[in-house]
């Protein structure tokens, strides 16, 4: 199939769309990325420093230094921060996908987007769902407490945010003696096993299968300073330099 990866640069991304593609050689890819970490407009000091480890990593990724993350032939990714213009359309449209797979794309698809590809789109969001819709559902579900994380991997047929049909989730257990980033990185290996597996349902000609979600839920946007102190107050943190171990052979 032809196949259209959305994703961002930061290292969680580039590193489930390497996956993804080195799981599934038989699929022709385009990449796509909005923007860079470091252009988040964080206002909170510690945000901005997840921001420069994480885009540390993602220069180790790029450079081919991170063992286990990346495969010789991985194809160079492209920008495409206006999804739902004109020009965005147009993009789209040229490639034919047959499928398009967002992870982590920091855009919200809307439909005359969505309906160009013949498969429609699948979006891996880092968290279960209804429970941790939005953004750093991880580090929302770690400061609540929860004893699992996991990942969703869901159908995207409107311009909701992560209120699609749901295919398959993935739970793993929270490690709190593990840095934020390190968790979030643990999710991919299973998340994007779920996208290997709907995508081979599609290209073998097999309807995939897809659960309304129930009821309920919240949104979470990026945390403040108050729940950033409660967040190191529980003894956790952001991250500890050793999030690159999460790319060894064991992934």
């Amino acid at each position: 199939m032809n196949i259209t990866l959305l994703g961002h640069f930061d290292i969680a991304s580039l590193f489930a769309l390497e996956r993804v593609m080195r799981s599934m050689p038989e699929h022709d890819y385009s990449v796509f990325l909005t923007g860079d970490v470091k252009s988040q407009g964080d206002t909170d000091t510690r945000l901005a420093e997840l921001a420069r480890a994480d885009g540390q990593l993602c220069e180790q990724f790029t450079a081919g230094a991170l063992v286990g993350a990346v495969r010789d032939d991985f194809v160079s990714p492209m920008k495409l921060t206006r999804p739902n213009s004109p020009e965005g359309f147009k993009t789209l449209a040229a490639l034919e996908p047959d499928l398009v797979i967002s992870v982590r794309y920091r855009r919200i698809l809307q439909p005359d987007f969505i309906q160009i590809a013949r498969h429609g789109v699948i979006n891996l969001h880092s968290g279960i769902l209804p429970d941790y819709r939005g953004v750093m559902a991880t580090f929302w579900a770690m400061l609540a407490g929860e004893s699992r994380i996991g990942t969703t991997l869901h159908r995207i047929v409107d311009g909701g945010i992560d209120t699609g049909p749901v295919i398959e989730i993935n739970r793993r257990a929270t490690r709190p003696g593990s840095s934020y980033l390190s968790n979030v990185i643990s999710l991919y290996a299973d998340g994007c096993d779920a996208i290997v597996r709907a995508t081979r349902t599609l290209a073998a000609g097999d309807a995939l299968a897809g659960e309304p979600q129930p009821a309920g839920g919240q949104y979470f946007r990026i945390p403040g300073s108050d729940e950033l102190d409660r967040y190191e107050r529980s003894g956790l943190y952001l991250f500890d330099g050793q999030e690159h171990l999460e790319f060894g052979p064991q992934n």
